[in-house]
């Protein structure tokens, strides 16, 4: 039984406060020169420092999910720290480590690219970790680098040490006797021709590279491998790629297997002698570490899979023909070694399989553990420790694959699309990219947070879209590739299929020959006007008024329909129709917040479509200006001009970075860019208008996010703590006024109350603001597990009431205060001053310049806390009760003035307990606290006085008054006998199972009891307290009442007196 002191269940939160930086908006005027002089030149003014902007610490939380996890692309670990592994992954930075993969750290969060090609620690120092960006497993979601990083101290810092151009980097292999000796794959754009790929060496630590084998502009590097014995060999394959927005060419006359003898400096191509004629696309390879003659190719060939060589290279044979071992090659095509045995062998591709006997037979292992693999790395000295990179994470093993751990703990989920609800709390649903669509409430109501188990699966697969229905949040709509509509009752658990067409095989396969076509990410919405109205895209839109059950089709094609742009996708080898690159298909529907049947659509060819009768009559158009073929990811109609809509387009599959975004303000007839100063080679994913302020808009491209206050004019990033992502979709939660983004490789984030930046104009213009406070709900919290563990633990939103508040200048000597007043006018709570926080005096309210945030979580002002208790914990209630649902009035004093809201705090909505109910609560926890303060004061004072009388013992000693030493002794034992009437003193928090407590023993139990519903046997023993309690108030004033005589005593024993303790009222 703990002893610690706890406060309400229904108000378990800490307080939350947050400072903002200045929100000054206008940029300082430059200090003028100083007048010349003939005697000397003028020197030149110091320049007046740019402001930063007024919300860098409004920070973002994180939700998750991590229970799918995301694709990771590359694994390292040491061999000589089994503890110590790196991952990249494709869309979320660098993770690190030291404990085996109990936790994890991202240790590549600030870095100006998130997309993750390559990682390797350098055998010969574990501190050495070299980072390639950009990631080559080209499939349509893929994202770009900016080069190779390299860190001296594991991962705390990073440098670019060159291969800026290169997009993407597929293998870097670091010779295990010489750290700077380095050889690195560049497998380079996919979307474009460059110069940067092929392969570059340095041999100082990277301070410099030469590119020693280059083939072709569309020619990169697919992998390395260099024999651990001798540096001086390195095996090199290349390959010949190009991806476009509808299809993709792996493979060409640029192709081929390599070998440099010299440590990379030149080479040889690798021809006949039982290699494959012709173009062998995507290579794969690895050697042996124990028998370097070993080597094994897989390549992308016309006839067969695996090759080996049990020569180095001068011959080999084709071993495998399974499509076990490389199931999509341009998705895969890894290969590993065990570096015991030379004839045992690991392919990585949609499963993991091993052979023993060379390559010739393949069986499945870790089946348990996910789809889709692109990373492996074994242990050089340890066989048995393997981990694996795949779609849903990583997977390591230290059994050699009889048990995998699997990774819950990485939050780098690849989200298309979120998905709101209007609950308290409100749901969000979002679809990640090969791991499920996934929902769960933004509050999880647990003071644990949002744990991995709160997430439910809305659909399997590949999610995009998961939509709760507006009519009905239990409904939830989500897509799984092309068009495979499901709606699943998460209360019933009921499903079925909503898909609006039904493709047979050949219609798959062949897009010319379907009715409809639908984008491997198709859109799910809803009519604002009509809850009961739900559309699919497909190259049409699909309208439902029943779920799903039924469609009818209310518009024409509304894309460009360019037949050339169907045809199955892949080759010249490999064909690979996952509908992946489906086109001339919707991207996103949107209907109009302001104007009934109002719908925009946009196309992945350019097209947006426009009805303003429900779909009785429709407008395609193209944006004049625009290169072809954009996708038109994002159509945001204004919240409050119906002629007015936001478009963003996406051309980065046409090898086209620039950021396209438009707004129109006459329904489509004219458009004008709004990309001003965004950065000009990062394009864009998304933008969204802000549902109350017509001037501010929210923009996510590939790197992060950015606002604009004045209607796309400008725009500042909008990042405040979130790392570098892609953003793919932004929404706003109506009820809550919270920002909601899905990132493509971090999960989701939150921004809560978007009040003061909505009405951050306001508050500049008046140099002060007191922003309006948002109703708050005192949820019942409630701990539904054990222990977080290793688990991923997102962030539920701040407990309490939120109070922003905007201040021109800051006060340090006169931080801001606050004071709460109830209905009836009487105070609640106070805050002032300040408090040490790191042996600092720091302001008890956040005193920045510009915006702040306090969130107060309802609690009372406290009462007296027993100093002399064993621990901190034990010496009582810093707060009072929190204070029953109602209206309250804040005051909060900042800069010489004082700003009065009110606001309204409410209870949990699942409650049933009514008005009279909370009240009375309130009364009889504030009753008992104010009891347990007076026990407390009481018990402070007998402290105070043992130690007056242990200094009064010392000095009647020495003195030798005897008849005033026995006085003191004697008092000292009533003193002692009065503290074990009031406290047992327990020093531990089982210290109560061996002895029985005291009096505050008994009033922790009655407090601890009054913080949920009265019950009569509550009412009994707080009936039987209060007996107990007047009994030993009593003795106590009684026990002070003795303390004169012995002052007197000591006076006439020539003694100082003790100064005595004062009476409890």
């Amino acid at each position: 039984m703990s002893r610690t002191p706890i406060r309400w269940a229904l108000a378990a939160a800490a307080l939350f406060a947050l400072s903002l930086p200045s929100l000054a908006r206008a940029a300082s005027a430059a200090s003028p020169a100083p007048a010349k002089t003939a005697a000397k030149a003028s020197p030149k003014p110091t320049p007046t420092p740019t402001p930063p902007p007024p919300y860098t610490q409004v920070t973002w939380r994180e939700i998750g999910p991590a229970a799918g996890g995301g694709r990771v692309t590359s694994v390292a670990g040491s061999a000589t720290n089994v503890k110590l592994y790196f991952v990249g992954s494709a869309g979320g930075g660098v993770w690190k480590t030291i404990n085996g993969g109990f936790t994890w750290t991202p240790v590549f969060a600030n870095q100006k690219v998130a997309a993750i090609g390559a990682v390797t620690i350098d055998p010969s120092n574990n501190n050495n970790v070299w980072v390639g960006t950009g990631e080559s497993n080209p499939r349509n979601d893929v994202s770009y680098g900016d080069g190779l990083y390299k860190s001296t101290n594991g991962g705390i810092t990073w440098k670019r040490v060159g291969l800026k151009g290169v997009r993407a980097i597929s293998r870097i292999v670091v010779d295990p006797k010489d750290g700077n000796h380095v050889v690195v794959a560049a497998f380079g754009d996919p979307y474009r021709n460059s110069v940067h790929r092929g392969v570059y060496v340095t041999f100082d630590g990277g301070k410099t590279w030469k590119k020693t084998l280059y083939l072709a502009p569309d020619s990169g590097a697919s992998d390395l491998a260099m024999v651990p014995s001798d540096p001086n060999v390195v095996y090199a394959g290349m390959w010949e790629f190009r991806r476009k927005p509808w299809t993709f060419r792996s493979g060409g006359p640029n192709d081929g297997l390599y070998k440099s003898v010299d440590g990379g400096k030149s080479w040889t191509k690798l021809v006949g002698n039982g290699l494959p004629a012709g173009i062998t696309g995507r290579i794969g390879l690895a050697v042996s570490q124990s028998d370097p003659n070993y080597v094994y190719a897989l390549i992308e060939a016309a006839h067969g899979i695996l090759w080996r060589s049990e020569d180095a290279g001068k011959s080999w044979k084709m071993v495998s023909d399974n499509t076990l071992v490389d199931q999509r090659p341009f998705y895969f095509t890894h290969i590993a070694v065990d570096p015991m045995n030379p004839k045992k062998v690991y392919a990585v591709s949609e499963l993991t399989s091993v052979s023993t006997d060379g390559g010739k037979k393949f069986h499945p292992i870790a089946l348990a553990v996910h789809v889709d693999y692109h990373a492996i790395w074994i242990a050089p000295n340890d066989p048995s420790r393997i981990m694996l990179g795949e779609d849903g994470g990583y997977a390591l093993t230290v059994d050699g694959g009889a048990n995998w751990f699997f990774s819950k703990n990485l939050p780098i989920a690849q989200i298309y699309h979120v998905g709101l609800s209007n609950e308290n709390p409100y749901e969000v649903c979002a679809g990640l990219q090969d791991n499920n669509a996934f929902c769960a409430r933004e509050n999880s109501l647990d003071p644990s947070g949002l744990l991995n188990k709160y997430w439910k699966v809305s659909v399997g697969g590949d999610g995009e879209w998961s939509v709760p229905d507006p009519s009905n949040p239990n409904y939830i709509w989500s897509d799984s590739e092309n068009g495979s509509v499901v709606v699943w009752n998460k209360k019933t658990q009921d499903q079925w299929s909503a898909q609006p067409y039904l493709q047979g095989v050949k219609e798959q396969y062949d897009l010319r020959t379907s009715k409809y076509r639908f984008n491997w990410d198709s859109p799910i919405a809803f009519a604002p006007w009509n809850p009961h109205i739900g559309w699919v895209g497909g190259n049409v839109v699909f309208q439902s008024t029943d779920r799903g059950k039924s469609f009818k089709v209310i518009s024409p094609d509304l894309t460009l329909n360019m037949k050339s742009h169907q045809i199955p996708s892949g080759g010249p080898i490999t064909h690979d129709v996952s509908g992946a690159e489906y086109s001339d298909t919707l991207l996103d529907i949107e209907g109009s917040p302001v104007r009934k049947g109002e719908i925009w659509t946009g196309a992945d060819d350019g097209v947006i479509g426009l009805t303003v009768d429900g779909g009785k009559h429709w407008k395609k158009m193209l944006i004049p200006g625009v290169p072809p073929y954009g996708r038109v990811e994002t159509v945001a109609p204004s919240p409050f001009d119906a002629a007015t809509a936001y478009v963003s387009i996406d051309r980065h599959r046409s090898g086209d970075y620039k950021p396209y975004v438009f707004v129109t303000h006459n329904y489509g007839k004219t458009w004008s860019s709004i990309a001003s100063n965004l950065p000009k080679n990062v394009f864009v994913r998304t933008i969204r208008p802000d549902i109350k302020n017509s001037s501010i808009l929210y923009l996510g491209n590939e790197t992060g996010i950015f606002v604009s206050f004045n209607d796309g004019q400008s725009w500042e990033s909008f990042k405040n703590g979130m790392p570098t992502v892609s953003v793919r979709d932004i929404r706003m939660q109506p009820t809550f006024d919270d920002l909601v983004v899905a990132t493509h490789g971090r999960s989701i984030y939150i921004m809560d109350d978007m009040t003061p930046i909505q009405q951050l104009a306001r508050a500049e213009a008046a140099g002060g603001r007191f922003f309006p406070v948002r109703v708050s709900f005192q949820y019942t919290l409630h701990e539904n597990d054990e222990g977080t563990y290793t688990d991923f633990v997102g962030n539920n939103p701040p407990y309490g009431a939120i109070f922003d508040y905007y201040q021109k200048t800051a006060n340090a000597k006169t931080p801001p205060s606050l004071q709460v007043f109830n209905a009836r006018g009487q105070l609640m709570r106070s805050i002032s001053g300040t408090h040490k926080v790191g042996g600092k005096a720091q302001p008890r309210l956040p005193n920045a310049v510009g915006l702040n945030r306090y969130v107060w979580d309802y609690g009372t002002n406290g009462v007296a806390l027993w100093k002399g208790a064993a621990k901190k914990s034990y010496q009582g209630f810093p707060e009072g009760p929190a204070v029953p649902p109602g209206t309250y009035t804040a005051k909060l004093t900042f800069d010489g003035k004082t700003y009065t809201r009110r606001f309204v705090v409410k209870p949990d909505p699942r409650s049933k307990f009514t008005q009279a109910e909370y009240d009375r609560t309130f009364a009889f926890s504030m009753k008992y606290e104010t009891m347990f303060g007076k026990i407390d004061t009481m018990l402070n004072n007998l402290d105070a006085l043992k130690k007056q009388l242990d200094a009064a013992q010392k000095a009647a000693t020495a003195k030798k008054a005897t008849g005033v030493t026995a006085a003191l002794s004697a008092l000292a034992g009533r003193r002692q006998g009065m503290f074990d009437i009031l406290t047992a003193n327990y020093q531990n928090d089982e210290d109560s199972i061996e002895r029985p407590g005291a009096l505050r023993e008994d009033f922790e139990q009655i407090y601890f009891a009054a913080q949920s519903l009265i019950t009569p046997p509550t009412l009994a023993f707080a009936h039987r307290l209060d007996g107990k309690y007047a009994r030993a108030l009593g003795q106590y004033n009684a026990f002070v009442g003795t303390i004169p005589a012995l002052q007197a005593e000591m006076k006439a024993a020539g003694l100082k007196p003790i100064a005595g303790i004062g009476t409890v009222r």
